[in-house]
């Protein structure tokens, strides 16, 4: 394929030696300056070896090797077999040059080097299916199996395991032919990924999660080989000592924990159960797999003592490295090969295009300038801005409206083009645009806005006519209608399209909320914003309308407009704010007054003052979050939630009755948001007004049965959902709900919150409910297993956290946004942050301790998935409240346990003996250390 065309192309006579010895030392060469790679995005080969008469070379020209050429490209490639094999045939015909044999395995060396000086296979392509150098290692370690550790080497782990399969599957075939020798388990020593390491016995390992071996694995053929296990042990100890272990920069480096991985990639360890079957609990599969034995040797001994050895001499970072591509987050990864100059050179090509942005010049208009110059318009793109639209209009230039009458015949036909003529009428245009843009619309905005809808919309194909007349009808002049009927059939083809629109394929779930759907077509690219500016700019444009009627634009304009209106109001709003706000990612506008403007001309085309309403509470508590935005959002939220926490239902005046009906019709239109944005306003009623009644349950119990759906079937889920409500409300019954009793096993892992953005669960409402069924709650999730806590870490807890200080008297709501501890400036801190993750985790686990939480399920979360909780597991320490972990923690888990323990004197005998028994080495080790006073 063209764009894979090679560039660079270097001369060889690939029947001499001296001429093919020259061509790999300039290979050589331009691996290292970087000059044999486009330097674009990825990285792409662009070499290509050529002889004297400029042909590439083909198979034939690796003489006797043609057919270990053939070979090494079958077995390396899985596509595209003879596309671009000029450089395994110069590998192919220097082997036929015993003289030449030190030079190719210095090239190697250096495509060995390049690759790790990457890390990424995404940087080794030649072309979109094939990685460079493997067929020359192939063919090497044909003609000799102990340069096979090279190929180790070259498979960094930062390899593409999904795509770049068949240099992988090497490794497997390597150990078919050879067996487990010791130049294959050297191989396996010098290989940094642990998943690339498990190629050796695996095929195909990520199409069949029982990883089947294809061969023998290392872990089997040591257990049988006892001293090709101390050769092994050696090896390991050397190649750390020499060359370091890749890694990323921001990867936690634990030479305990590469040392594990080289023993976990071994082979299948018998634990019991297979590995998927752990896939979410790798600290307890690593514990299972310390506890096993090696040539009569634990696992976890022998890691001990090899990284015992590794750092006598050394600190413990020293046994890994960064690739260069990845030193120093250099934002151009191939900064280092540029020469001073290009760079300048660059940068003045930059300044160069900027100034001729400024300048407008004349435009030759034709279908690639229409598409070209338009291009920002399409709606696979990012929102508009009227900025946006006002700069394209600078760009055409102003000759009285003759511009945009020129550019209209090649302008794009999608809504992006629709609704910016729509904005352009909104600009007093001349006679001749008006005319023009009025013409276009009339000849393309019917099939443009009923496209957008039926290409999402699902229904019944005797409906799809019915309905596609109705999206494109206009009223006739003259020609009377039913009202009453003609508002039946609207409701019926908005209904229509409500159940059959599209839902996003669990992007965000099958509803937002109670009432508004997640439909497909208003999230894709634009989220349908071109299509409601459109409608909207256009009913706007009162020069459109013609008599005492509408132009059929405008009609058009105005039944689609109230058909999202109807379906999807909240998200018709956000659309259209996102056109003036100061912020990408929030729909608030930071001037008032053009606020008000485009409020007022939403409020004049139906929009509701509660529509608004919820909108504007909404935006503001996001906005409120955002520490750049105005102090305004904040404030007005605020005012909002003091004035809905201080209504009383037992207020029978005019106002008062008022009001009440006011916040009625809020709640109706808070069904049309994102859930956990209306538990939160909540959160905050409650917080200014603890007793107010707010209609939670509802809420609630639709949160637990869908939640429940998302994990079990329909029946099951109703049937949990029925025992857990009468439980919830009696405190009766909570052994017969533990996953044992109900003979649910999936229930253990059942996640107590939704998965989907914007949606809660029930753990978000333990702390609304009533504390009674909050408490029972809370003792349910507890014993749904190990981790039936780690509902904690839902942004709910957070604001409960928050909530509980305002309601002491600590923070007022006035100052939530803006308090030194919790407000939004730990967003830009992130010492500020973690200080919040403490103290709210260390809140929310006396709650929990206090509602009667067992210890074990505490001290669990404290330790597995808290942040800096040793405060609270010194407090149950100090009471002799400690539970034995040993069933609970993993060993590392165990020791970090130990390491919150020190010092604490209270410790009972009992606990500490039961540190010194443990069945983990390294957890005996630090026991004995901290309690060797003890008898």
């Amino acid at each position: 394929m063209a764009q894979f065309d090679k560039y660079v192309s270097i001369v060889v006579d690939p029947s001499s030696a001296e001429s093919i010895a020259n061509a790999l030392a300039e290979y050589r060469q331009r691996l290292e300056n970087g000059s044999a790679f486009r330097l674009t995005m990825n990285l792409l080969l662009n070499v290509q070896f050529i002889k004297p008469d400029g042909s590439a070379l083909t198979l034939d020209d690796a003489g006797s090797n043609h057919a270990l050429v053939e070979q090494a490209i079958n077995a390396c490639r899985d596509e595209q077999k003879l596309s671009y094999i000029s450089e395994p045939v110069l590998f192919g015909a220097a082997l036929n040059f015993s003289e030449l044999i030190p030079a190719v395995v210095e090239t190697i060396e250096a495509l060995v080097a390049f690759a790790r000086s990457r890390n990424d296979s995404n940087d080794l392509w030649i072309d979109d299916c094939n990685a460079l150098g493997i067929e020359a290692l192939y063919m090497l370690i044909e003609s000799d199996a102990s340069y096979s550790p090279l190929l180790g080497r070259f498979l960094v782990p930062y390899w593409d395991t999904q795509t770049m399969t068949a240099p992988l599957c090497l490794l497997s075939n390597l150990v078919n032919k050879h067996g487990w020798s010791r130049d294959l388990i050297k191989a396996y020593v010098w290989c940094d990924g642990a998943e690339v390491r498990r190629y050796f016995y695996e095929s195909d390992s990520f199409e069949d999660e029982g990883y089947n071996a294809a061969q023998p694995d290392l872990l089997a053929h040591l257990q049988s080989h006892p001293d090709d296990y101390s050769y092994f042990k050696h090896e390991l100890l050397a190649r750390l000592q020499i060359s370091p272990i890749l890694v990323f920069a921001d990867e936690s480096t634990s030479l305990a924990e590469m040392l594990f991985e080289y023993y976990d990639s071994m082979g299948v360890w018998s634990v019991g159960c297979e590995r998927w079957e752990l896939e979410e609990q790798q600290e307890e599969w690593q514990d299972r797999v310390k506890q096993q034995l090696i040539c009569g040797a634990k696992v976890e001994d022998e890691i001990i003592a090899l990284a015992a050895t590794l750092t006598e001499t050394r600190n413990e970072s020293e046994y890994f490295s960064v690739a260069e591509a990845q030193l120093n987050g250099l934002d151009n990864a191939y900064q280092v090969w540029m020469e001073p100059a290009e760079v300048e050179a660059e940068e003045e090509s930059e300044q160069e295009s900027l100034s001729e942005l400024a300048q407008v010049e004349p435009i030759l208009w034709d279908e690639k300038s229409g598409r070209s110059f338009f291009s920002c318009l399409n709606p696979r793109l990012e929102l508009l801005t009227q900025n946006r639209l006002e700069r394209l209009s600078d760009e055409l230039g102003y000759r009285g409206g003759l511009e945009i009458v020129e550019a209209l015949p090649y302008m794009p036909l999608h809504l992006g083009s629709s609704a910016y003529l729509a904005h352009r009428l909104l600009q007093q245009p001349s006679f001749a645009e008006r005319d023009a843009i009025e013409q276009w619309l009339e000849l393309h905005l019917s099939k443009l806005l009923t496209d957008f809808v039926l290409k999402y919309c699902d229904v019944a194909e005797a409906d799809t006519e019915v309905l596609r007349q109705w999206l494109t009808y206009v009223e006739k002049s003259g020609v009377g209608s039913d009202a009453e009927a003609t508002q039946q059939n609207d409701a019926e083809m908005i209904e229509l399209v409500r159940a059959g629109m599209a839902k996003d394929g669990g992007k965000s779930g099958p509803e937002i909320s109670a009432k508004q759907a997640a439909y497909w077509t208003l999230f894709n690219y634009d989220g349908g914003q071109r299509c409601m500016l459109t409608t909207l700019l256009l009913q706007s444009a009162g020069k459109l309308n013609q008599g005492e009627g509408s132009s059929p634009v405008v009609q058009l304009a105005k039944r689609h407009w109230q058909l999202w209106l109807s379906i999807a109001p909240q998200r018709v709003i956000n659309r259209i704010v996102k056109f003036k706000a100061d912020y990408p990612l929030y729909a608030a506008i930071n001037d008032q007054d053009t606020e008000t403007a485009l409020f007022n001309l939403l409020h004049q085309h139906g929009v509701s003052e509660a529509m608004l309403e919820a909108f504007t509470l909404m935006t503001d508590q996001q906005v409120a979050d955002y520490r750049p935005a105005d102090p305004r959002f904040a404030r007005r939220y605020t005012d909002k939630v003091a004035q809905y926490a201080a209504l009383d239902s037992a207020d029978t005046s005019m106002i008062g009755r008022q009001q009440l009906k006011q916040f009625e019709t809020l709640l109706q239109q808070l069904e049309y948001c994102r859930e956990d944005q209306v538990l939160e306003f909540f959160q905050h009623v409650k917080a200014v007004n603890p007793e107010i009644e707010l209609p939670i349950m509802p809420m609630f119990e639709a949160a637990l049965i869908n939640t429940l759906k998302e994990d079990f079937d329909d029946a099951t889920a109703q049937t949990v959902y029925d025992k857990l409500m009468a439980y919830l409300v009696s405190g009766e019954g909570l052994q017969e709900l533990s996953p044992q009793a109900l003979k649910l096993s999936k229930l253990q892992g059942w996640n107590p919150y939704p998965m989907y953005r914007g949606k809660v669960g029930p753990a978000d409402f333990v702390w609304l409910l009533p504390s009674e069924m909050a408490e029972h709650l809370t003792l349910f999730l507890a014993q749904l297993g190990k981790r039936g806590l780690h509902w904690l870490g839902r942004c709910s807890v957070e604001e409960a956290y928050v909530t509980s200080r305002i309601q002491s008297g600590e923070i007022t709501m006035a100052e939530r946004w803006s308090h030194c501890e919790v407000g939004n400036e730990r967003h830009g801190d992130c010492d500020m942050d973690s200080a919040l993750d403490v103290a709210k985790q260390s809140w929310a686990l006396n709650w929990l301790d206090r509602a009667g939480v067992p210890e074990t399920s505490l001290v669990y979360f404290a330790v597995h998935e808290g942040y800096e909780q040793q405060e609270f597991v010194l407090r149950l320490a100090a009471e002799n409240r400690l539970p034995d972990m040993q069933d609970r923690l993993t060993a590392n888990e165990r020791v970090q346990l130990l390491e919150m323990l020190q010092g604490a004197e209270s410790l009972t005998d009992i606990t500490a003996q039961s540190f010194l028994q443990d069945c983990s080495s390294a957890v005996k080790q630090l026991a004995g250390k901290l309690f060797s006073n003890r008898s």
